[in-house]
């Protein structure tokens, strides 16, 4: 129960990704460490992603991660995320970069506040302490302190590409 006495929300992640087969690695490890806490709801472009979120918000229910590609066809994730951010702000964004631009990533730290870019292919332990600590973020409200610290936190690699991306480069 919340702390008024209502039912906790439930959890929700969506995942964006035009190959299916990174959604299903995705949906596999999402369930095997969370089990039942959570839903998983999946997106094979930016398009239905919004459509999702949608139908969530007209249910009454939020999505609280959303762990999106950024190289799809019709609608890229940094048009996708910050389309995300200004409809739902304290939606907290991670976006999987294999093959991204530097001036794609940089949009989305300024327009949709990212909270983590992680690197395909990723480690599973890696991307779920991504995912548990963007939990705990949502969850606890402060997205934007939480994105503060985890900058705080970076590796020397995560914080030279952020070096070069905010130089433009």
């Amino acid at each position: 129960m919340a702390p008024s006495g209502q039912p906790t929300p439930p959890i929700t992640l969506l995942c964006v990704d035009d190959d299916a087969t990174v959604l299903s690695a995705l949906r596999t490890l999402l369930k095997n460490t969370l089990g039942s806490h959570c839903q998983i709801e999946l997106a094979e472009s930016g398009q239905e992603a919004l459509e999702i979120c949608d139908e969530l918000l007209a249910e009454g229910q939020a999505v609280n991660v959303v762990i999106s590609d950024f190289i799809m066809p019709s609608m890229r994730g940094d048009e996708l995320l910050v389309r995300l951010h200004e409809k739902f702000p304290d939606m907290v964004k991670i976006m999987l970069t294999g093959q991204s631009d530097f001036a794609g990533v940089k949009r989305v730290i300024n327009e949709a506040r990212l909270y983590r870019f992680i690197e395909k292919p990723f480690n599973d332990n890696q991307l779920m302490d991504r995912v548990l600590e963007a939990l705990a973020s949502s969850r606890a409200g402060g997205a934007e302190d939480a994105v503060q610290g985890r900058l705080a936190a970076l590796s020397a690699r995560e914080r030279e590409v952020l070096d070069l991306i905010l130089a433009g480069k």
